[in-house]
């Protein structure tokens, strides 16, 4: 008897796509004999890895950081992964080109490119500094009632100047510098801005984004960061830019070295970082089940 567990996360923003679902549940009757059912629910701790075990399938229903939740803890295990998107922004769907709807006649394998930072797998982004934690500290409770707006009061307490010493070696170029924000981006989107436009879909490459930091964290700081921020996600970016205050530049392999402790988002799940790392684009090592 062929099994799935699906793992829907009741506090995504839009869970209601998924709690009661017929579509899903026949979509996946197509391919196991049982179907077990498992809520994440606020406050509560569920260990993916070990729930997984003795299943031939996993269905996660949840937003990013839920999906990136499944991806790490069952790295190594021979399961099928079948993504659901019900997040509030769903940036790692849209980023894999996943269809929000399942069909029961075009159930498919696909393979796409996964990152990797630190030993932590991210599907499109990996970041620290000014606004990344939006994508781990918004209320949950408020993305269920008001979706994208909830993140809005936290754009405005996450603007902070920031001054993260950092070393980043790409091939023979080293940026060494204090940055504001730091930013490996494998995706054309991210927090619901469409800035990167060098994007390729499943090409093994993806993005550095840095912004250097100004002198102080007070008021003329805020707004010396304002201009290159707006530069970055308002305009984009349609090729590769090299500047004083301003990098962006292709990757698929890096290291960064950092002077201390520092917090990441990755794909909106917060992971901390010291010393030395490796970011790298592992070439459509994922192995997807869409339908």
């Amino acid at each position: 008897m062929k099994k799935c567990l699906l793992l829907i996360n009741k506090n995504s923003g839009n869970v209601y796509r998924a709690l009661n679902n017929p579509d899903i549940y026949n979509a996946l009757k197509n391919d196991y004999d049982i179907i077990d059912t498992l809520y994440i629910e606020q406050d509560i701790h569920i260990d993916i890895r070990k729930v997984s075990q003795g299943y031939a399938g996993l269905a996660v229903c949840g937003g990013d950081g839920t999906f990136n939740s499944a991806v790490n803890a069952t790295r190594g295990l021979n399961l099928e992964i079948t993504y659901i998107p019900c997040g509030t922004l769903n940036d790692t769907a849209k980023t894999l080109r996943l269809t929000s709807k399942l069909k029961t006649d075009q159930r498919k394998i696909r393979r796409v490119d996964i990152g990797e930072i630190g030993g932590t797998l991210f599907t499109y982004v990996a970041a620290a500094g000014t606004f990344t934690a939006i994508g781990y500290s918004a209320c949950n409770r408020l993305k269920r009632k008001i979706k994208f707006l909830a993140y809005l009061w936290q754009v405005l307490k996450e603007y902070k100047v920031h001054h993260i010493k950092a070393k980043i070696k790409i091939n023979d170029k080293v940026f060494d510098d204090t940055y504001t924000l730091i930013m490996a981006i494998n995706s054309q989107r991210c927090f619901g801005f469409n800035f990167n436009h060098l994007y390729s879909h499943n090409s093994g490459k993806a993005h550095l984004l840095l912004i250097r930091s100004p002198k102080g964290k007070g008021l003329l700081s805020k707004i010396k960061i304002f201009f290159p921020f707006f530069r970055a996600f308002f305009i984009g970016f349609k090729k590769e830019h090299w500047g004083r205050v301003i990098n962006f530049v292709e990757f698929s392999k890096a290291e960064i070295e950092l002077g201390q402790k520092q917090d990441f988002t990755v794909d909106g799940e917060k992971i901390t970082l010291e010393g030395k790392a490796d970011i790298a684009i592992h070439h459509r090592r994922m192995k997807l089940y869409v339908y």
